[in-house]
């Protein structure tokens, strides 16, 4: 399995400078759901997504396919990890004053701190090695629809 690590940590602009307008989250999500969709005939990893189905409460989308059991520590650990021909990814977009901030799958060390308007966002994937290039697909979805890293 390939661990590739695409997580983004999205928090509001500090600083004497205000933080850009947030655009609607259920727009923007609904709309990014609808984006990795597209992504379906490029990456055969994608082949069950569904937009409808991967979206839930705020903005969380989630997809897992040919995934096991996951071992170990860390985030990876406690996911479903894909097999040789899988894939497994996260993404959270949510207020960093809200109850989410503080969620143990958006708080990982060590990612890129990205944001969408004001809001946090994490994103985390697993890939097997046979199913290369979904992360970084899904990373252009996002930043066409605004996300950027701060202080990079």
């Amino acid at each position: 399995m390939k661990l590739v690590v695409l997580a983004t940590c999205v928090a509001a602009c500090g600083g004497p400078t205000a933080p850009p307008a947030s655009p609607d989250a259920a727009a923007s999500c609904e709309a990014i759901a609808t984006d990795i969709e597209g992504l379906r005939p490029r990456f055969p990893a994608l082949v069950e997504y569904r937009a409808s189905t991967a979206e839930r409460r705020d903005c969380y989308i989630s997809y897992g396919w040919h995934t096991h059991r996951g071992s170990g520590a860390g985030w990876a650990g406690s996911v479903p990890n894909p097999d040789r021909d899988g894939v497994w990814f996260y993404i959270g977009i949510y207020d960093p004053a809200g109850p989410d901030a503080e969620s143990q799958i958006n708080t990982q060390p060590m990612t890129p701190d990205r944001r969408l308007g004001s809001r946090k966002v994490m994103f985390l994937v697993l890939e097997g090695e046979a199913a290369p290039g979904v992360g970084a697909a899904i990373l252009d979805v996002l930043s066409r629809h605004g996300m950027r890293t701060v202080g990079g």
